[in-house]
């Protein structure tokens, strides 16, 4: 049996080269989800088919759902990475006198 080829299998979502470092990546806010989503469809613009949309899950797993009803998902761990302490820690200066 022979299927017609749908947007999944014309096309493979390219993941971003530079990784969003999130506080949670169990729980990402908003703003990183945006971030997430602003990557994803920057390292796709010349990739997705019109229509194609893009949504952030709360652990980083990204969803592109073509116009054709079909989806393809990029897991969490290949956008995301957690912060460091070092970026989490916010250097202290010293009070000068």
């Amino acid at each position: 049996m022979v299927r017609p080829e749908n947007d999944t299998d014309k096309t493979t979502p390219s993941v971003p080269e530079t990784k969003v470092p999130v506080a949670d990546p169990s729980h990402l806010t908003d703003s990183e989800k945006d971030q997430v989503k602003t990557n994803v469809t920057d390292a796709n613009k010349d990739n997705l088919p019109s229509g194609s949309q893009i949504t952030v899950g709360n652990d980083g797993t990204t969803t592109v759902a073509y116009p054709d009803g079909s989806k393809d998902t990029v897991p969490g761990d290949k956008v995301v990475e957690g912060k460091s302490d070092a970026d989490n820690n916010e250097p202290k200066v010293p009070a000068t006198r």
